[in-house]
């Protein structure tokens, strides 16, 4: 019997104004920053080989047809719990896991310009070799986690949003005597500059939705 294929569990928000981007919106307003959130989604799942397993967790957790609509009816839905962002990604890796993914999950946010199928499939190169993968982000946090088994404690105790994120994981995978492979350092769009950074480097049009 065939392998499943690697598992990507990416995590987003309905594409509501004021909802999603809030940093950048105060720089180009609500609706502007929606479209720039709906065109990093976008780009993000061009970019995931198509016949990988796809899991969308999506806040709120009453907006799955809203996501159904933007998103069609292919992947996989599951609502988000109540819950800081570390109790989100242990449940979904509690989830995911219990359906035994043999090439390992990869845990990813829908607002890295830069990532690309290649990143991916170097990722999965090393979950295949029962190696954990990590994309360092340049605000000092991570915009991918691959993990071939369950690492709760990664998700715990965790200053969320701060430079402090990709230290203390990589402590706790030394804790566990893992020494995680290391993608390119990458940037999430989270303000204007790093919007206007990303449009500088990569052709993104708004126009294109």
């Amino acid at each position: 019997m065939k392998n499943k294929p690697t598992t990507v569990l990416l995590f987003l928000k309905a594409p509501r104004p004021g909802f999603v981007k809030t940093r950048l919106a105060k720089s180009i307003g609500d609706d502007q920053a929606c479209a720039v959130y709906r065109l990093l989604v976008k780009r993000t799942l061009s970019q995931i080989p198509p016949d990988w397993s796809l899991r969308i967790h999506f806040a709120p957790a009453e907006a799955q047809q809203e996501m159904i609509d933007w998103l069609g009816p292919d992947p996989h839905y599951l609502p988000q719990p109540e819950g800081d962002l570390g109790h989100r990604l242990e449940t979904a890796c509690d989830q995911a896991f219990n359906d035994k993914p043999s090439h390992g999950i990869i845990l990813l946010g829908g607002d890295c310009p830069a990532l690309t199928t290649a990143h991916l499939q170097e990722c999965a190169t090393h979950l295949a070799e029962k190696k954990p993968v990590i994309g360092p982000s340049e605000d000092g946090g991570y915009w991918l986690l691959g993990l071939h088994q369950p690492h709760p404690e990664l998700f715990r105790n965790v200053a969320w949003s701060t430079p402090d994120v990709l230290p203390t994981t990589l402590h706790r995978f030394s804790e566990k005597s893992e020494n995680p492979h290391c993608l390119q350092t990458l940037a999430d769009v989270d303000d204007l500059d790093s919007w206007q950074e990303a449009q500088n480097l990569l052709d993104l049009d708004l126009n294109n939705l």
